[in-house]
């Protein structure tokens, strides 16, 4: 591979939002040219980071895959705020090689506008053992592909939902916007990426090649003290991202594709598989490099151990004009004065516990002490819609596990026992390792809203919901005779 060539956003699968959108997926057998090296593995229309899907707050949406793989396969849509029944956003599907599916969903007219993403999510039930190297794969060549072969494989991308092709009030004004998509692949000696086949599986913790957009190391140039919109995003399987640029701070504008209420900076960002954050970097005032990096990381004494690597060098040079630079307070303004209210106030219909838990060898992952079952949620009574409900998520494991909710996001109440400052809601949370016995906590607050149906939730470590680290919640409407006083209206 050839590093250092000049930076590529990804491809767009539409340019226009109208009223009534229809788009066309084709997930298929590919070679991709991966900086100058031949590869094999499955894309979405040719592409090793899927073409950007752009939906706006009110469309329509028709989209059609078509499934030309040798395995079961469909999408997810991550983050989004949608119906998981029916053509929606329905993980249940399941779309037979050889065959196509047309997905038929709304974007609510209250969609928050920021970065989501989309991927296979096809469960592959019967295959709950995590793959391991030299062992027999539990997905035989020929069969069903699960979840973490085939995004590694090539098949996520990413979605933007936005009101006039930008971010919010301040993209109109010149502010340059850059969707970065991390991914990471293990090429074999044929060229091919490391699929759960045969003798052969995904090791996480095996050297990988880490790329932005399909690119290895690429540059991105920027003016003196100008102002842009990145949004980050890890569409990988399994692996961590720390993200840090040197010399650098970043201002995050939106978590996992919801504005923030507050404004914050920070000098790293941890995400964790499926994790997005929208952020404003204003470059050097000054002309020279810095490399945005993934620092080293470990999540825990029972995972994975990474070390730094470079990811994308800036390289800021020229002469800074008016026209090239945008303040941040524009588009900063108009993040905090559309977040969400917090849910420190709702009234709790219900709380819950949720215990994450594997076997001592690391292969077969449990919630509550169960499997994923498709027929079967772990819990026995359903939560009610407009209500507001209470998880305590703890993780007995020396690992940390990326905890992840559909359709609805969640507000964090705690970390570890340590009440935390209303930031905004997010759809993804790593819950810390169990340490001393004393397993891992998160608290989160989640408002059913808009939906019934069942709300997948799950470790994304695509390796470990694959192993069972799975189930979903019922989701109905209120009973007759409901307490009205459990119910929740966030107001204007």
């Amino acid at each position: 591979m050839t590093p250092g060539l000049p930076y590529q956003d990804p491809v767009d699968l539409n340019t226009s939002t109208p009223q009534d959108l229809t788009l066309r997926l084709v997930a298929e057998r590919t070679q991709f040219d991966i900086s100058g090296k031949k590869v094999w593995g499955d894309s979405y229309n040719g592409d090793y980071v899927g073409p950007t899907m752009h939906f706006t707050p009110g469309e329509h949406v028709t989209l059609t895959l078509v499934n030309k793989l040798a395995t079961p396969t469909n999408l997810h849509f991550h983050g989004m705020h949608m119906t998981p029944s029916g053509a929606g956003d329905n993980p249940f599907i399941s779309v037979p090689p050889g065959t196509t599916f047309t997905y038929n969903f709304d974007i609510p007219l209250d969609q928050p506008l920021g970065t989501f993403w989309y991927h296979d999510h096809e469960m592959c039930t019967g295959n709950q053992t995590m793959n391991m190297p030299g062992m027999p794969a539990t997905t035989p060549m020929g069969s069903c592909a699960d979840t973490e072969s085939q995004i590694f494989a090539g098949l996520s991308g990413a979605i933007v939902v936005s009101a006039n092709g930008g971010f919010g009030a301040g993209a109109d004004q010149g502010l340059v916007v850059h969707t970065m998509v991390f991914k990471d692949m293990q090429i074999d000696k044929t060229g091919q990426i490391v699929q759960n086949q045969g003798l052969v599986s995904i090791n996480s913790n095996n050297p990988t090649v880490r790329l932005v957009n399909g690119q290895l190391q690429p540059v991105l140039t920027m003016l003196p003290g100008q102002t842009e919109l990145w949004r980050l995003t890890n569409a990988g399987a399994d692996i961590f991202y720390d993200l840090h640029l040197d010399g650098y701070t970043f201002t995050v504008v939106a978590q996992d594709g919801y504005p923030a209420a507050v404004l914050t900076t920070a000098t790293t960002l941890l995400l964790p598989p499926g994790k997005r954050y929208d952020v404003l970097v204003s470059a050097s005032s000054h002309p020279g490099d810095a490399w945005l990096q993934t620092l080293p990381y470990s999540n825990g004494p029972g995972g994975d151990s990474y070390p730094a690597v470079n990811l994308l060098r800036l390289h800021v040079a020229g002469e800074a004009s008016p026209t090239a630079s945008t303040p941040p307070a524009a588009e900063a303004g108009w993040a905090t004065s559309t977040a969400g209210t917090s849910l420190a106030a709702a009234p709790i219909a219900q709380s819950r516990t949720v215990t994450l838990s594997e076997n001592a060898a690391g292969t077969v992952m449990y919630i509550n002490g169960k499997q994923f079952d498709p027929n079967k949620s772990i819990f026995s009574t359903p939560a009610i819609l407009g209500t507001v409900e209470q998880w305590t998520v703890l993780n007995t494991t020396g690992e940390v596990h990326p905890f992840h909710l559909h359709t609805d996001h969640f507000q964090v109440m705690s970390i570890a026992g340590v009440a935390q400052p209303y930031v905004g809601q997010q759809d993804t949370i790593p819950v810390p390792y169990e340490q001393n016995g004393t397993p891992g906590q998160v608290v989160i607050r989640i408002a059913f809203t808009d939906f019934t149906g069942r709300l997948m939730f799950h470790c994304h470590i695509a390796a470990h919901e694959d192993s069972g680290m799975m189930s979903f919640i019922n989701v109905d409407q209120p009973p007759a005779g409901f307490d009205k006083r459990l119910m929740w209206n966030a107001g204007p």
